[in-house]
């Protein structure tokens, strides 16, 4: 049986090692909101995940 749990904490760690990778580098504000705001939906689909796992 597949376990079809999602990891968003890898996800969420795969984000902030791009960042980490990135941050020296000049890649525009656009390109780094992007990367904020992937972080937020990730963090959004996490709380919204373990909202319903507890009802």
């Amino acid at each position: 049986m597949m376990d079809n749990t999602i990891d968003y904490q890898k996800i969420l760690n795969a984000i902030n090692q791009s960042l980490d990778i990135i941050k020296n580098e000049d890649i525009g504000e656009e390109m780094l909101q992007s990367y904020i705001d992937a972080q937020q939906t990730v963090m959004q689909a996490m709380n919204f995940s373990i909202s319903n796992s507890i009802k």
